[in-house]
């Protein structure tokens, strides 16, 4: 064998690409709901790690044949807005589900949008509750 067959047969070790196992994708979580139920719902979602989460107060336009059609009492509504890991999005919408169906007066409508970008390291580790990395001052 030449040389030139030595070096097309040997097989050169691929480089794998390095997985980030630390980084999770974000997502946000919207739950509309009644106003006075805003609090049980804040406090039910932040059972799954979630930093930051912003309210926002609003009244339905619905007139009240629709109302009572879809069987809805109240017109005050809190839109919840969390940031949530794409991990745990099935299991809060399902839990969401849940209470929706069970909790008196508690009904209301939740989904998710992708989170595409964040800026800032210590950003995206405050809002993914990865704070282990953080250095103390």
């Amino acid at each position: 064998m030449t040389k030139k067959e030595i070096i097309v047969s040997e097989k050169t070790p691929r480089k794998t690409p390095k997985k980030n196992s630390g980084v999770k994708k974000l997502k946000i979580l919207i739950t509309v709901v009644n106003r006075s139920k805003a609090l049980f719902y804040m406090d039910l979602i932040e059972q799954y790690e979630v930093n930051m989460q912003l309210v926002l107060y609003g009244q339905g336009t619905a007139n009240s044949e629709m109302l009572n059609l879809l069987g809805l009492a109240e017109t005050d509504k809190a839109v919840i807005v969390s940031v949530i890991r794409e991990d745990n999005a099935k299991e809060i919408l399902e839990t969401l589900a849940e209470k929706f169906v069970k909790v008196k007066n508690g009904k209301g409508i939740a989904y998710t949008i992708p989170m595409k970008s964040i800026i800032g390291v210590s950003i995206y580790q405050f809002l993914s509750n990865n704070t282990s990395n953080i250095k103390e001052n």
